[in-house]
């Protein structure tokens, strides 16, 4: 298991908090499985309640298909993330 809890330490002191993130990465035997990425801050704003994003997860599982992604806002169910 390998775990960032602040990527982007320095983004984080200045501010810049859109390029915030907590990586989470399973191995087994040496090769990568799963990982998450979590989003304290997906829109950069700092006060979710007064109008940001909310935080967001987006996590993987090799051979389960493509990463899917979760928020209060997606009213709590595993989604796809949203085409760009």
């Amino acid at each position: 298991v390998f775990v960032d809890p602040l990527d982007g330490t320095r983004e984080f002191v200045e501010g810049r908090l859109h390029n915030v993130q907590t990586l989470v990465g399973i191995a087994v035997n040496g090769r990568s499985v799963a990982g998450a990425i979590g989003l304290p801050f997906p829109t950069g704003e700092g006060e979710v309640q007064l109008g940001g994003a909310d935080p967001t997860v987006v996590y993987a599982l090799v051979g389960a298909g493509p990463p899917r992604y979760w928020s209060r806002n997606a009213g709590g169910a595993p989604r796809a993330p949203p085409a760009n």
